[in-house]
């Protein structure tokens, strides 16, 4: 029911399309609406109703993951629901523990099934569904409506057109929109179909109660008729579109029917009432336009029709060729699923009185249907003596990345599901959560998107708990230690009241940056305390108090990503080993995870998206370094040979080349690497030295992370010949240092370029082929007066030795007294 904008002309809530509104002509924009059709169909709703398909349980409860692994998409049919076993709905999914009350109640507007889900229905499916989650995690928890609407005059064309039921079309559009639903983990404890019989019983006992008092009476029409939009046109709004339906440019229709009529202009002062009461409606700019709107008279409201059947029959006692108005019909859906059980019966009960669920705390709808909600829907209420919603919540469409509406015409239109194929759920929901302030409209790039999710999800929130994770194995074994903590960089309090503060005025994208920062705070923390460079057993409490807290604020940020990000917190608490509890129930001043509890490590969060432009130029950067490749091959081959001639020659020996001259140690750069898959002590490194690229496996993962290895300067043994590291083979060797229980890899000033060779001053020659090497034992002359001095500078003791160096400066990062290998 709430109508995304697929039309080519503009159908903004604007103040001349809604100059149009008043009680019978309204405006809401659907897709292109096929021929109407006054054709007798063979059905009534209640009889069709039972050849629909059933709709899917609601979501599982979630089970933790048992294996952390990379969060990747995966391709799906869009027209065929999702298995219970393929789907994990995650953390908030459902109460985490029984509301001690009413809960709150969310609903969106319901689904028109007259054509596929697009992006308009995952944008409110979703702020919905993270809004009900945050609830969730709160004590009060929440109850989430949403379903579809079925009947109407456009459904009954689009089925006479496909030589079909209407049931049948329905059936087919209802499982796209629960198959979007599923995909975008949208967590509905129920989806309510109009056509269910426990929604017509509702409706028709609903009408019964506006009867009885007073409040219908039949009457008669005759003028203009909006087929798109079912209602009838005064002569004065058909001359103001030029007898034409202002969205779609289709000519009005003249028509004379008899009518049902809802007294709604006797309800105007109390309607003006409630809106003036408080932020009833919001945004606040929508409440006063249409405050401003009721500055006119409303008139009664049509709501029967008799020129086709698909709709719910009026109740017995009515004149039976009149099918309820499909308004009528859709906006009651929200006491029907107010009874807590898609099992349930009629949501009212014989003393006139809806379900434990009622009143909604907040009806969220687009901004294009704000009018029936705010108007209409109130007035119907007041008649039957039912208590209004709490809030009417209008957001702004999702239009393309230039602001401009999406439409199949202009070819700007993206499906969801094309884009949950290449990013997946969870990166979907992020961007929609945070992209733009909810209740305005979202322009949706996916580029931006792509940067978020690199930034946000890959950089920040990934790196930071793979860091964590691979920390506390190194330094903690892989378990929490008993030390203390530190300040939290993370606040429980200051994060529990701002997020109050936002989601009080559903300002989901204020929730998302709030759980953002405090994502990048303890990144910070984590940076700055540095544990990897505080080395030796002294420090050895104090890396442990680092990693403890970083875990433990890790645990606290995620209940407030939850929302958004359903498989990546799932995921987390996994690694944590230990499960959410509720925002109010988190410990402030002690901690949350329970010393010597084990902590996994696995796989990182996400993936980076890489872009085809990316993509072009990672592969040029390919192509160029294979020329490069190729030339230094060639190089090396010409070097060889001269190489071989003077050894034949007798002259590459000479005995007074100083042997560290001998070896070729050079500056290179890891770009690659990643844990030996038989060896747990290994690294397997691609390491750019300039004019190639080699591969090298180092003993060095009981002292470094992943993360501090890539990207890192290092010193490599150019000159040594391959050897196989447990099926993995080594082209050369990388220098470190050791002193006792440590080992640091040796650097070089930031300004050393990659490929250059280094030296000691006053020492010259050419490097040994790897073979002379081998030969002469020369790499075992030379490592043997590899050490660090007093002061922890990497030299070179043999003859003539010195200080190891390259042309900006001293290579750096030794121990004192401890020796080079």
């Amino acid at each position: 029911m709430d109508k995304f904008a697929a039309d080519e002309a503009a159908s903004a809530l604007t103040a001349q399309l809604l100059k149009l509104h008043t009680s019978k002509a309204t405006v809401k924009p659907p897709p292109k609406p096929p021929a109407a059709s006054s054709k007798k169909k063979d059905q009534s709703s209640s009889k069709n109703a039972s050849k629909k398909t059933s709709n899917p349980p609601p979501p599982p409860t979630a089970t933790p993951a048992t294996t952390a692994t990379t969060l990747k998409p995966t391709p799906y049919d869009r027209w065929t629901l999702l298995t219970p076993s393929s789907l994990n709905y995650g953390v908030a999914s459902s109460n985490l523990t029984p509301p001690p009350s009413k809960p709150f109640y969310i609903t969106t507007a319901i689904n028109y099934a007259n054509g596929a889900a697009h992006m308009g229905h995952a944008y409110e499916g979703i702020s919905a569904d993270i809004i009900a989650r945050y609830h969730r995690l709160k004590e009060h928890g929440a109850y989430f409506l949403t379903g579809s609407d079925e009947h109407g005059q456009k459904i009954a064309g689009v089925a006479e057109k496909d030589g079909k039921k209407p049931i049948e079309i329905c059936d087919k559009y209802v499982t796209g929109f629960q198959v979007l639903n599923q995909r975008g983990r949208v967590s509905n404890d129920d989806y309510l179909r109009t056509t269910d019989d426990r929604h017509i019983k509702t409706c028709q006992k609903l009408w019964n109660m506006a009867a009885e008092k007073d409040d219908i009476y039949l009457g008669h029409y005759e003028g203009w008729y909006n087929i798109r939009e079912e209602t009838f046109v005064t002569e004065a709004e058909a001359e103001a579109t030029n007898y034409k339906d202002p969205t779609s440019g289709a000519p009005l229709t003249k028509t004379a029917e008899e009518s049902y009529f809802f007294k709604m202009s006797k309800y105007q002062p109390q309607l003006l009432s409630w809106l003036k009461s408080g932020p009833v409606v919001q945004p606040e700019g929508m409440r006063n336009f249409i405050i401003k709107r009721l500055s006119e008279p409303l008139r009664d409201l049509s709501i029967s029709r008799t020129t086709f059947d698909w709709g719910i029959p009026v109740p017995p006692g009515f004149k039976e060729k009149h099918v309820m108005y499909v308004w009528f019909d859709a906006l009651t859906n929200y006491i029907t699923g107010a009874s807590g059980s898609p099992q349930s019966g009629c949501g009212i009960d014989s003393n006139g009185k809806p379900g434990p669920m009622w009143p909604a705390d907040v009806h969220l709808i687009g901004k294009d249907i704000i009018w029936f909600h705010s108007v209409i829907w109130p007035c119907m209420l007041m008649s039957v003596g039912i208590p209004l919603p709490k809030c009417i919540y209008a957001h702004g469409f999702i239009n393309d990345k230039e602001g401009k509406k999406m439409s199949k015409s202009i070819g700007n239109v993206i499906d969801p599901h094309d884009v949950m194929d290449g990013i997946g759920a969870d990166s979907f929901r992020w961007y929609l959560g945070k992209e733009a302030p909810f209740g305005g409209e979202l322009s949706f790039s996916e580029e931006n998107m792509n940067a978020m999710h690199n930034s946000d999800l890959c950089d920040t929130l990934g790196n930071l708990v793979h860091r964590a994770t691979n920390l506390c194995k190194k330094y903690c074994d892989g378990v929490v230690p008993s030390v203390p903590l530190d300040k939290l960089p993370v606040s429980v309090e200051e994060l529990r009241k701002k997020a109050a503060e936002c989601m009080d005025k559903f300002a989901i994208d204020g929730l998302a940056n709030l759980a953002m920062s405090a994502v990048r705070d303890v990144n910070k923390y984590l940076t700055d305390e540095a544990p990897w460079l505080l080395k030796g057993d002294e420090n050895d409490e104090r890396r442990k108090v680092i990693v403890k807290t970083s875990l433990e604020s890790i645990y606290i940020f995620s209940h407030f990503l939850a929302p958004f990000l359903v498989e990546a917190t799932d995921v987390i608490f996994d690694k944590l080993n230990t499960p959410p509890v509720g925002i109010d129930a988190l410990k402030v001043g002690s901690q949350n995870i329970p010393d010597g509890t084990e902590i996994k490590v696995g796989s990182v969060l996400y993936s980076k998206v890489v872009s085809e432009e990316e993509k072009a130029g990672e592969d040029l950067k390919k192509k160029k370094a294979e020329e490069i490749a190729h030339k230094a091959k060639k190089k090396k081959a010409e070097k060889a040979a001269q190489i071989k001639k003077s050894v034949e020659n007798n002259t590459a020996s000479d005995s007074a080349q100083p042997e560290f001259t001998k070896m070729d140690i050079r500056v290179g750069q890891i770009q690659k690497v990643w844990n030996h898959p038989a060896a747990d002590k290994l690294f397997c490194e691609e390491i750019n030295l300039g004019g190639e690229v080699r591969n090298i496996a180092s003993g060095l993962r009981d002292f470094y992370t992943l993360e501090e290895m890539e990207g890192r300067k290092v010193l490599v043994v150019c000159n040594l010949k391959s050897s196989k590291m447990i099926g993995f083979e080594s082209q050369g060797m990388v220098l470190a240092a050791k002193a006792g229980s440590s080992t640091v890899l040796l650097t070089v000033p930031s300004g050393a370029e990659v490929g250059e060779r280094v030296f000691i001053s006053g020492l010259s020659g050419e490097p040994f082929s790897a073979q002379q090497v081998k030969k002469k034992k020369t790499w075992a002359n030379v490592q043997k007066d590899l050490k660090c001095d007093e002061e922890g500078r990497p030299r070179w003791e043999g003859e003539g030795g010195g200080v190891l160096r390259v042309k900006c400066g001293e290579v750096g990062g030794g121990l004192k007294g401890g020796i080079i290998n």
